[in-house]
Order: structure tokens, then sequence, then C-alpha cells
């Protein structure tokens, strides 16, 4: 349950200190880690204010929506102030101003800069930049001490659906007009600005590298179009829904996926703070294929959905919740789950399903899997529990069963001492492994969603270990585990 309680906070954390300044705009993708002045790290659907200073780190980058449709890209080692900020959503009209310290950023403009397009500027240490409605790319460069701005567009007959627009590049010694795509200029402080030329391939390649901030799997043409149509949407959506469509899009992208630190990346996290500690080195253990296969099965749909919505966590699901529903049932998977050895050896995978019957009140699971404890050989099993009356007076609704394993056959049957099953029975010299399942179910209220919040979210867990008994001691010797945290049930 540590992952989704991760993954609530992350989209439902607004910062009190803020509760009296003016909200301009928000953050719509954090790539890395960006910060602001406060030294607070900001991620997705983060609210951005009057007189932040918004700073990309290397490796980083982010947007910027502001509340009149402009979009601000933040490239990698970037630090802007947002000088000023005033508009009317009525009149539309307003002024922009935003000064770039260091690095490299892209704007895209908006409602203000179609108004009245004299009222976007953004300033640079060597001069200023006036919009004209367009796109466009600036570079402060401190070790040449000149800045260098890039007309992207639009041109004429242009597919954004914006009329043609240029920038004015400006400072004491003079100014120069940008009125064709690709057209570029650069300047210093004490230096008229340049005659604009088109921009070569090399000076191109300088501005793409600080924006070019990407993750494997984040490359996939799906991935992209996700992102493209998400930011530039023209009924602009909150910032964590965005990410949400992007990782779900690029979680179901064909032939592969994220890995959970590359999803980490995109969020603007840390992998601790998305997994927590004890699942970080878990993940860490493992390959990179069974990477993509963790963030693809564990994270999934649940991922994306928590992404999307946000929420809130109401707590353990109760026998009282569960009698409160009298018809129907819900249908919990998981898919190649990876087992790893919490105490000696060993390893697994195990996909598994929970059926809960809402008119009977029952839960029955079903396991299945390969495994290999200690030094033996790999091998398959499955078992499925019989229905599991649920109590309508507990407190936490887990359904747990233990059952044998026989390692040299994967024969499985259902230990007869229940939950008091006798440890000696399972040593390593009798063949014979102890298998502990249990599922656990969560109420989470997501945000947007007409779901019920009952049990929207469930975990499945499997431990499958032997013994080994010294001196009349028995102590555990291999114990492997697994569990799959987050899985939205099928809803029949």
């Amino acid at each position: 349950m540590k992952k989704i309680l991760s993954f609530l906070l992350i989209f439902n954390f607004f910062s009190i200190l803020h509760a009296s300044e003016i909200v301009i705009g928000n953050i719509g993708l954090a790539i890395g880690k960006i910060t602001n002045q406060n030294g607070e790290v900001l991620k997705a659907g983060d609210k951005i204010y009057f007189g932040d200073i918004i700073k990309a780190e290397d490796q980083s980058k982010s947007q910027i929506l502001l509340l009149d449709e402009t979009v601000i890209t933040i490239g990698s080692k970037t630090s802007v102030t947002l000088d000023e900020f005033i508009y009317d959503p009525n009149s539309q009209e307003g002024r922009i101003t935003t000064n770039i310290i260091e690095g490299s950023v892209k704007v895209l403009s908006g409602k203000i800069s179609e108004k009245n397009p004299d009222n976007l500027i953004v300033k640079t240490p060597a001069g200023s930049i006036g919009t004209r409605g367009t796109e466009f790319q600036a570079i402060v460069d401190e070790d040449e001490d000149v800045s260098k701005v890039l007309l992207i567009g639009p041109g004429q007959n242009n597919t954004l659906g914006l009329r043609p627009g240029a920038v004015e590049v400006f400072n004491d010694q003079g100014s120069v007009l940008l009125d064709t795509p690709f057209a570029f200029t650069e300047f210093a402080a004490n230096q008229i600005p340049a005659p604009p030329v088109t921009i070569t391939n090399e000076q191109l390649q300088e501005f793409q590298n600080f924006l070019d901030v990407r993750e494997a799997g984040l490359e996939n043409e799906e991935v992209q179009t996700a992102i493209k149509e998400g930011l530039f949407d023209d009924d602009q959506i909150g910032g964590n829904e965005i990410i949400g469509e992007i990782v779900q899009t690029a979680l179901d992208a064909a032939g592969g996926g994220l890995t959970f630190d590359q999803i980490a990346t995109v969020l603007g996290v840390s992998l601790e703070q998305l997994l927590g500690e004890d699942a970080t080195e878990e993940f860490e253990n493992e390959s990179t294929e069974n990477q993509i296969i963790m963030a693809n099965a564990e994270g999934g749909d649940g991922l994306a959905y928590v992404l999307r919505y946000g929420g809130t966590d109401l707590g353990p699901t109760t026998g009282g919740d569960f009698h409160g529903i009298s018809s129907g049932t819900y249908t919990y998977t998981a898919n190649d789950v990876n087992m790893v050895a919490s105490t000696g050896s060993g390893s697994g995978t195990f996909s598994a399903t929970s059926v809960i019957n809402f008119a009977n009140k029952t839960v029955t699971n079903t396991y299945s899997g390969s495994v290999i404890v200690g030094s033996k050989d790999e091998v398959d099993f499955s078992f499925t529990t019989p229905s599991q009356a649920v109590d309508n007076d507990s407190n936490q609704v887990v359904i747990a069963n233990y059952y044998s394993i026989n390692s040299l056959t994967g024969a499985a049957a259902i230990d007869n001492n229940g939950s008091n099953y006798v440890q000696t029975d399972y040593e390593v010299s009798d063949n014979q492994y102890i298998a502990d399942s249990a599922t656990s179910y969560f109420n989470i209220d997501m945000n947007g969603s007409s779901n019920s919040p009952i049990a929207s979210v469930g975990t499945l867990f499997l431990n499958i270990e032997n013994y080994t008994t010294t001196d009349g001691v028995t102590t555990r010797t291999n114990s492997v585990n697994g569990q799959r945290a987050g899985i939205m049930p099928a809803r029949n």
C-alpha cells in the first residue's frame, strides 16, 4: 500500500506557504529535478506563483502552463524568474514578463500575446525579446556572455492554427526582427543584435540539446504524441492527468514500456519517493528486463488511474464495507509478479487472481507460477483457495491461506493445520515448501471517478519458504516473496 500512498501524496500536496500568493499557472510536466526559490521540488500539477524562480537541474526539464495558455518550456540547467503576470480572462488582456537567468527557454505564446503582441516580454542579460504571437527559443550562454534567439514559428499556413508571428530582439544598442521560421540571431549587452540568418544544423542542435532530456522508453513515438497532445490541447487538462495519459501510453506501448525509475524521472521524484524504501531495494536487485515487467504489470492501469485522478486514501476495507454491497463481483489480477529472496536464496514469479463475490460475501484466490527455493530445481505450482467467508465485524479484510508445495513435482495441497502450520514439516530435507498467500483491500476515493471507493485497490501477496532444525531449534532457511499493490479490479 506504500506505493499507492506515495502516488496520492505526489498529486495532492499543496504547500501552505503559498496560500496567500497569486497563482499564475501550474507545472504541466516535470522530468528530473525541478525546484523553486524555496528549494521545494515541483511536480506535475503543482501551482506556480507570481514571483517564483523556477530551476531545472542537469538532465531535467519542465513546462510551465500559465493561465492565459502561454507555455514556457524550461530546458536543462536553466533558471527563470516570473517577474510580471497580469491577466483578465474576460478581456484576455494582460502582461507577462519573464527573465532567463541561465540556460534555455522555449515559449509558445498564449492569449495575452494574441490580444496584444507587445505584452509578452522575455528578458536576458543581453537584452529583451518581444513577441508577435509565435513560438521561439532563447539561450543564455554565460560562458560567452551572449544570448541567442531562434524563431521556431509559426510561419505561413502553419498547422497549429496560429497566425504567423515574429519576435523582436532588442537592447540599448539596437534591434532586429525575426519573422521567418528558423531565423536566428545572437547579441551581447554591449552589442547590437546580429542581422537574422537561417540557423545552421550545428546551431540548431545546440538549441535542441537543452530540451532533449529523455529516458529510454520516452523515445516511443506514441509516447511523444501523448506528450504533445496533452500539453498543447486547446482544452487544457490538469498536469497530473497529462502525466497519467503519458505514463499509460508508455506502459501500453508494444514491445516494452517504462521501468519505475523512468516513471520517477517523468514525475520528477526519486525512486524511493515513488515506491518506498523496501520496494526500491527489491526493484534495484532486478534485471533491466524484469524492471520493465514490474513496471508494466505492477504499475499498469492502477498507476495510470491514480496519476490521472488523484484521490483520498480512506483506509483498509472492512467486513462491514463488503457487507454493504449486495451483488456483483470484483476480480483483481496480478500478472508476472517477481519474487525475490528475503532469506537465504531463491527466486520465482507468480500470477494471481482474487475474486470477491458480494452476493455470497466470499473471496476466492488462485495462485500459479514457478519457484526456486535454496539450491533445488525450479518447479511449477498452482493452487486455488477455498471460498472464504468475509466476517461482517472484521476491521480489515485479509484473506490468508497456507499451502504445501512439493519441491520435486509442484503438487500443492492446503495445509491441514491452517494458520498454525508446523515448521518442522517443511524442512529442506523433506522436499516440501510452505506457501503463505494473502490478499487485502483498500478504499481509495478517486477524484473525478464515479466508481465506488470500496475495495478499489487490492494487494496480492505470496511468500514461499522452508526451514532447518539444528539442536532442536527450527529457523527459516530460505524465503522468497513478492506482492502486487494497486491492482484496479475488473468490475462485473
